[in-house]
């Protein structure tokens, strides 16, 4: 059997390629696992995440913990930074050369979703700073929580990559979650106990009504003073519109201007419902989350001609 390559460190490196990032920020803590390990997250000018354990442990393991913390710190920014290079070092077991040959390994096997779509860099500002939120505590329920969360993490992150999807249909994919992160809200919260998603309970505009109402009332303030349950229509029939053939598509369902607008939108939603889970206090978060929808509301005219649209 081929011996797992083991080493005590893995470094990673991100640059954003369209700007510096801000800076000093820096947070350390340790996690206990069946091995003891220190974390390190240091950004000026470029991002930088250090991995470190007394003792050898494999670096498929370190890879692991690296790759969770790497999507927490994506619900902060609302997008992945590129990531640049991994470096594994100080091993006791195996030579240079195969560190190197499975940093390589690493950097050629990631995930597409890792790279975010361009629209997610619009007019989007981080909603938390890393360096006064992320502790041990924080991240032992964020680990819980994306065992739990499963695909549907990887549908969110999917639907908002450089993939090859037409922003429509990763518009729908989003709007679709709001049955699953019913029922999160509901294993986690005392929320939403009437309610049961699936093939034959609860609606699909009934789950979004339910999470835009009790999360979403900052994000979708001014659709909810406008004709609110056309747009909860629109939202379901662009959902619904990706599964029919032209001629049965029916009522008012997004162009794709609102499709971005949307896909930011409930992305939006999406982060501010996993910082409920996660117990991080809305304070830490208000104002920026304000400013992103503030400027979301006046992108190109795209909301005014929406709900134009809406009223016709």
């Amino acid at each position: 059997m081929e011996q797992v390559a083991k080493c005590k460190s893995l470094v990673a490196i991100f640059r954003d390629d369209k700007k510096i990032l801000d800076g000093p920020h820096a947070v350390g803590f340790d996690i206990e696992k069946d091995k003891a390990f220190h974390i390190d997250v240091e950004q000026c000018g470029i991002r930088k995440i250090s991995i470190t354990s007394d003792v050898d442990v494999s670096v498929f393991d370190l890879y692991a913990l690296f790759s969770r913390i790497e999507r927490l710190l994506m619900l902060f920014d609302g997008a992945f930074i590129s990531l640049s290079e991994i470096q594994l070092s100080k091993s006791d077991t195996v030579d240079e050369k195969i560190l190197h040959s499975c940093e390589e390994h690493f950097m050629k096997g990631r995930l597409s979703y890792f790279m975010s779509a361009d629209f997610c860099n619009y007019s989007i500002e981080k909603m938390l700073g890393f360096d006064s939120i992320i502790t041990a505590d924080l991240y032992c329920k964020w680990e819980k929580l994306l065992d739990e969360l499963d695909v549907v993490h990887q549908m969110y992150l999917y639907s908002l990559s450089n993939s090859g999807m037409t922003v429509d249909i990763k518009c729908a994919f989003l709007i679709e979650l709001a049955e699953p992160l019913v029922e999160i809200v509901k294993k986690h919260t005392n929320f939403y106990a009437s309610l049961t998603p699936g093939a034959r309970g609860t609606s699909l505009k009934n789950c979004l009504d339910a999470l835009i109402t009790k999360y979403g009332v900052d994000i979708f303030e001014r659709e909810l003073s406008n004709d609110y349950e056309k747009f909860l229509s629109a939202l379901v029939n662009s959902r619904v519109r990706i599964m029919h053939i032209k001629r049965e598509q029916k009522g008012v369902y997004f162009n794709g201007a609102e499709s971005v607008l949307y896909a930011l939108k409930m992305n939006l939603l999406y982060r501010r419902i996993m910082f409920e889970v996660l117990g991080i206090d809305e304070v830490n978060y208000r104002d920026n989350l304000k400013k992103c929808v503030s400027r979301l509301d006046e992108w190109n005219d795209t909301l005014d001609n929406f709900l134009i649209k809406l009223s016709k």
